[in-house]
């Protein structure tokens, strides 16, 4: 007798009211990145998808959780109507639970299953941790399931162990780097105190006063001008400053702010959950341009990151950059998993993808356009630190 079966939520409602098991199952899984507990994933459908359909297909075993796949619903080319996971260049990670200690087989065929009995003709899994193994064996088990399954690698993502040897992680820097970081550090301290200030520990009605002076740094950058800051998009700086509460009620929200003489000139804001910090969003104050405020601002952060026992890793997210290269990451990739059922619409559409994207993306000139939930910081260039992308 199969011990698994398979439940279905389909509202946000339903997926708020079962918040306590979907955490649980969040917390015994590999994925580390809060935005998918149960409450932020609500968020974000009600921000970027409030008028689509929402359904999680879940297994359980008994009173327990084992996996968990939330999907929002959105048509392609105005023809193809397809799942995604919930995820945008505002909040970008996709992923699928999974407790490791579950029958990994008996688990995600259940969950292919259900993915092939949805009423759609397209599933449109974007930025996923290819190599994962949660991941791999859900590939492997839409394959058994007859299914068409189309991977696109598209780039690397920096994560840095934390070894809490601050001095020997520093020497591992090229010589430029570390030149490079002194010499702004002193320019910078010249013109008065600079100090690194952490907010961990905000209660959630502390948190709209803080978010506020984080994001008004960012609208002094270049994303001020060009508007595209937080601040300058209709309901973002809401949905930010509300993700932020809640991760605060939690203990997971991560603020730091670079000072320069008691004013604020860069700021993270990320999550801290696990024992990884996740680095969402950086900005920098353009007046300080010159200073690489978010280099010296990320040299403080992993400062204190390797004197925090409870510190293991830090995950940059978004796309590698020059910035990200300077500090020596390890990489892992991201990539997009295109499903299409046993018949019907979607196969042909994911044949012309197969087909023709290639194409077009060299015509494009480009492998696959990069969008990034972090800030490409100012850089000292360093050439022998450069990290291809697999």
């Amino acid at each position: 007798m199969n011990r698994y079966r398979l439940v279905q939520l389909d509202s946000i409602d339903q997926l708020r009211a079962a918040a306590p098991v979907w955490d649980d199952l969040w917390w015994r899984s590999d994925v580390a990145f809060p935005t998918y507990r149960a409450e932020l994933v609500a968020q974000w459908v009600e921000q970027f998808a409030p008028g689509e359909e929402f359904r999680a297909l879940v297994v359980a075993d008994q009173r327990q959780w084992v996996a968990a796949l939330p999907l929002v619903s959105r048509k392609l080319c105005k023809v193809i109507r397809a799942c995604e996971l919930p995820l945008n260049e505002w909040i970008s990670r996709g992923e699928v639970l999974w407790d490791a200690a579950a029958d990994a087989d008996a688990v995600m065929d259940l969950l292919a299953q259900a993915t092939a009995d949805l009423p759609r003709q397209l599933l449109w899994f974007d930025e996923v941790p290819l190599d994962a193994p949660r991941w791999q064996a859900l590939v492997r088990a839409l394959a058994r399931a007859g299914m068409t399954v189309e991977i696109r690698p598209r780039y690397c993502v920096g994560r840095m162990t934390i070894d809490h040897d601050w001095q020997a992680y520093r020497r591992h820097w090229s010589r430029k780097h570390r030149q490079a970081m002194s010499r702004l550090a002193r320019r910078l301290s010249d013109r008065g105190e600079v100090q690194l200030t952490t907010l961990g520990q905000l209660a959630p009605d502390q948190v709209e006063e803080w978010m506020r002076q984080a994001f008004e740094v960012e609208d002094r950058s270049w994303k001020g001008g060009a508007g595209s800051s937080v601040l300058r998009w209709p309901g973002m700086f809401a949905f930010f400053n509300r993700q932020a509460e809640q991760l605060a009620e939690w203990g997971q929200l991560a603020l730091h702010f670079l000072e320069a003489q008691g004013h604020p000139i860069a700021f993270a804001y990320g999550m801290q959950a696990k024992g990884v910090y996740h680095s969402c969003k950086i900005g920098y104050d353009a007046e300080y341009a010159a200073y690489a405020p978010g280099q010296l601002l990320r040299c403080r952060m992993l400062e204190a990151f390797h004197d925090d026992p409870q510190c293991r890793a830090v995950d940059f997210i978004g796309p590698m950059t020059e910035a990200h290269r300077q500090w020596r990451p390890d990489t892992y990739r991201l990539g997009r998993v295109l499903v299409a059922p046993r018949r019907g619409l979607g196969r042909t559409f994911l044949r012309g993808y197969q087909r023709f994207g290639p194409l077009l993306r060299r015509l494009r000139g480009k492998t696959d356009p990069d969008h990034s939930a972090t800030e490409s910081m100012p850089t000292v260039p360093d050439r022998d630190s450069v990290v291809q992308p697999r």
